[in-house]
C-alpha cells in the first residue's frame, strides 16, 4: 500500500497604517507573503496468516517526511512621503526588505511489527522503528541522527480462557503489559551555531560585522529517549454494568535537550545539553457504571482519576543546582521559576521573593516606608521552594440519563493541586482594580478605624499586620524624629502591635499596604513579595458540557427520505462549580501549553459555546 500527502500553505499580507496628527504624519505600508510545504510519502507491506490456533500478522513500513518554509516582506521606512498613499516607493527612507528560509527538516523512517495471537486468548506484539533526522546533523556532517527504538506488548483475555471457571457475574476480564522506547529529535537548526550578521553606519559609510550567538551547543547532542512500561487490567461485571479499567505506568525520559545558563565570563549566556533522567509514574483509573437499566430508562455514570508523580533522577554534570524551565527564580515581574532539580519533581517552583519569617517569633518580618507611613512585608532575598506546578490529581465525571428517545448528558472536569502565578492578581490588586484590593478599604471589608497623628484626620482603612520589625529598623515619627526599633517580647525586634501600643506606628493605609506588597519586586528596597494575591494553589471543577438530544421517530426520518434523524442541543464550557483563584480568574488560562508553564498573563474570560445539531443518515 502506497500513500502520499502534499500540504501547501500560502499566506499573503498587506498592511496600511495611517499617520498621526491632523496631517497624518508618518504612517507605513508593508507587503508580505509566506509559504510552507509538507510532503509525506508512505509505503506499507501488510501480512496476516492463520496457522491452526495461531494467528500471525505484521507490517513493514517506510516513511519520508520533508518540511520547508519561506517568507518575504518589504515595508516603507521612516513614514510616508505622500500621506495616506500606500505603495512601497512612497517611503521617506530606503524601504526595508527581508527574506528567510526556515523550518527545513527531513525525516526518513523504517518501521516493522510482528505479532501473534493464540485462540483469541493470548496476544503478543513486537515493533521496531528507526528514524534518520536532519535536525540532528551538525554542519560538518556528524551527529547522532540515526536512532532505533523498539516496543513489546502482550495481553491475556482471561474470560476467553477461564469462562467455565469464573463466576457468572464477571462479564469480561483482561490484563495487559507493555514496554516501549520512543525516540525524539529537536527543532530544525537547533544544534548548529552561526554568526549573526550586523550592519551599521559610520559617518556616510555602511559597515558590516558579525556577532557570535549567546547560545552554544554540545557537539555530541543525542536524541531524546523515553523508556516506558505499564501494567493494566480491564474487568467488567454484571453484564457490563460495572467496569473498571486501571493502569499503572512508569516512564523515564533521558537525554532531553534543554537549555542551561553558563557563567557570563565565558562570553556566552546559554548552552544546550542532554539533560539527564526525568521520571514519571502514576495511575489512571476509570470506573464505568450503569446504575439503572430498563426498557425505557438507562442511567450511565462514569468516573476517571489520574495521578502522576514526577522526579528528576539526574541532570547534566554542568548543572550546578537546577535548570530553569519557565519564568525566572531571581529576575522579572514575578521572580518565580519552575525548575528541574535533582531529587525533586519536574516543575518545582522557586523564588527569592518569599516573605522573610523571623525565626524566634515565627512572624513575618516587616519594613517601613517613610513616604507613605506604611509597613510592608520584607522580602527574604533567599532562593526557596514554594510549591510545584503539578496537580495532586485530575478527574472527571460523565453521566447520561436516557428515557426512551430523549437523553440528557452532563460532563465535569476537575483538577486539585499545583500552583499558578497570576500577573492579573498581582498588579490588579496593587493598583486597586481587583476585588481583592477592596480588603481593608473600610470597616465592611475588615479595615480598622483610627485617627492619624500626622494630619489629625480619621480613617477607616487601617491594616494592622501580624509581623515584627527587626532590631535597628528606623521609623520616622510625626515630629520628624527617628525611632530605632529595639527588643520587646522577642530578642529579634518589636512586633507591630507593640509599636502601635507605644504610639510609634499607626495602622497602615490599605492601599499602600496592598501596593507595596504587590508592586514590581525591587531588589534594592526589599519591597514586593510573593503573596496570596498572585500565587495560588489551583483547584477547580469545570462544568464542561451539558447536552440534550432527541432521536426522532422513524416516520419523521422517512418523511425526508432518511434512515434516522436526531436533534442535539449542547452547551460547552459553561463555567466552574469550584474555582480557588480570587477575582474569578479563568483557572485554565495559564500562558501556553508548555508542560513547565505556570503563569497567567491576562484576564482571559471563559468562552461558552452553544450548538444545535441535526443528524440525518440517508
Amino acid at each position: 500500500v502506497c500513500s502520499s500527502d502534499l500540504n501547501y500553505y500560502y499566506v499573503r499580507s498587506e498592511g496600511k497604517y495611517p499617520g498621526n496628527g491632523y496631517q497624518n504624519e508618518g504612517g507605513s505600508y508593508s507587503l508580505g507573503n509566506s509559504t510552507k510545504e509538507q510532503t509525506n510519502l508512505n509505503v506499507n507491506f501488510n501480512a496476516n496468516k492463520q496457522f491452526g490456533d495461531f494467528e500471525v500478522h505484521g507490517f513493514l513500513r517506510g516513511e519520508y517526511y520533508n518540511s520547508f518554509a519561506q517568507a518575504q516582506s518589504m515595508s516603507t521606512n521612516g513614514g510616508l512621503i505622500a500621506h495616506n498613499q500606500y505603495f512601497i516607493n512612497n517611503s521617506v527612507n530606503t524601504p526595508t526588505y527581508s527574506g528567510t528560509v526556515s523550518g527545513e527538516k527531513r525525516m526518513l523512517s523504517v518501521a516493522a511489527q510482528a505479532g501473534m495471537s493464540w485462540k483469541d486468548q493470548l496476544f503478543f506484539d513486537v515493533t521496531g522503528r528507526n528514524d534518520w533526522s536532519s535536525s540532528l546533523v551538525y554542519a560538518d556532517g556528524h551527529g547522532t541522527y540515526s536512532y532505533f527504538y523498539p516496543s513489546v506488548s502482550g495481553s491475556w483475555l482471561i474470560t476467553n480462557s477461564l469462562r467455565k471457571q469464573l463466576p457468572s457475574w464477571i462479564s469480561f476480564a483482561k490484563i495487559r503489559a507493555s514496554w516501549a522506547q520512543v525516540g525524539n529529535d529537536t527543532n530544525p537548526y537547533m544544534i548548529n551555531t552561526a554568526y549573526i550578521l550586523n550592519s551599521g553606519k559610520v559617518g556616510d559609510n555602511r559597515v558590516a560585522g558579525t556577532e557570535l550567538s549567546s547560545t552554544v551547543y554540545d557537539q555530541d547532542l543525542k536524541p531524546e529517549r523515553k523508556n516506558s512500561w505499564e501494567l493494566g487490567l480491564d474487568w467488567r461485571f454484571l453484564n457490563n454494568r460495572i467496569g473498571i479499567d486501571a493502569t499503572y505506568y512508569k516512564e523515564n525520559t533521558k537525554d532531553q535537550i534543554m537549555r542551561i545558563k553558563v557563567p557570563t565570563e565565558s562570553g556566552i549566556q546559554y548552552k544546550y545539553i542532554n539533560a539527564g533522567n526525568i521520571q514519571n509514574q502514576g495511575i489512571e483509573l476509570a470506573l464505568n457504571t450503569t446504575p439503572i437499566q430498563s426498557k425505557d430508562w438507562q442511567w450511565d455514570l462514569n468516573f476517571t482519576y489520574t495521578k502522576n508523580k514526577s522526579k528528576i533522577v539526574s541532570l547534566h554534570e554542568l548543572v550546578a543546582d537546577y535548570i530553569t524551565l519557565a519564568g525566572d527564580v531571581t529576575y522579572g515581574n514575578f521572580r518565580i521559576g519552575s525548575v528541574a532539580e535533582v531529587g525533586g519533581e519536574y516543575g518545582v517552583l522557586k523564588t527569592d521573593s518569599k516573605v522573610e519569617v523571623d525565626k524566634e517569633s515565627g512572624l513575618n518580618v516587616l519594613g517601613f516606608h517613610d513616604g507613605t507611613k506604611s509597613a510592608y512585608l520584607w522580602r527574604s532575598n533567599k532562593v526557596e521552594t514554594i510549591g510545584s506546578i503539578n496537580p495532586d490529581f485530575l478527574g472527571s465525571v460523565n453521566t447520561t440519563l436516557r428515557y426512551k428517545n430523549v437523553a440528557l448528558s452532563v460532563s465535569l472536569d476537575a483538577r486539585f493541586g499545583g500552583y499558578v502565578a497570576s500577573y492579573n492578581g498581582r498588579y490588579a490588586t496593587a493598583y486597586g482594580f481587583s476585588k481583592t484590593s477592596l480588603n481593608y478599604r473600610d470597616e465592611a471589608h475588615g479595615g480598622a478605624t483610627y485617627t492619624s497623628r500626622w494630619d489629625g484626620l480619621t480613617y477607616h482603612d487601617g491594616v494592622i499586620p501580624e509581623g515584627i520589625f527587626k532590631t535597628g529598623t528606623q521609623i520616622r515619627q510625626a515630629d520628624n524624629t527617628l525611632y530605632t526599633v529595639g527588643t520587646g517580647q522577642y530578642s529579634t525586634g518589636e512586633t507591630f502591635q507593640e509599636l502601635m501600643d507605644k504610639g510609634v506606628v499607626e495602622p497602615s493605609h490599605a492601599n499602600t499596604w496592598t501596593y507595596w506588597n504587590n508592586c514590581w519586586i525591587n531588589v534594592n528596597t526589599n519591597r514586593g513579595v510573593i503573596t496570596d494575591d498572585c500565587f495560588h494553589k489551583l483547584n477547580y471543577i469545570a462544568l464542561r458540557e451539558i447536552s440534550l438530544s432527541y432521536t426522532a421517530p422513524q416516520s419523521w426520518a422517512r418523511a425526508i427520505g432518511a434512515r434516522n434523524l436526531a436533534f442535539t442541543a449542547t452547551g460547552h464550557n459553561l463555567g466552574y462549580l469550584l474555582n480557588s483563584l480570587p477575582n474569578k480568574e479563568n483557572p485554565e488560562s495559564v500562558r501556553g501549553t508548555v508542560a513547565s508553564e505556570f503563569r497567567i498573563r491576562n484576564y482571559d474570560g471563559v468562552t461558552a459555546n452553544f450548538t444545535f445539531t441535526i443528524n440525518a443518515a440517508f
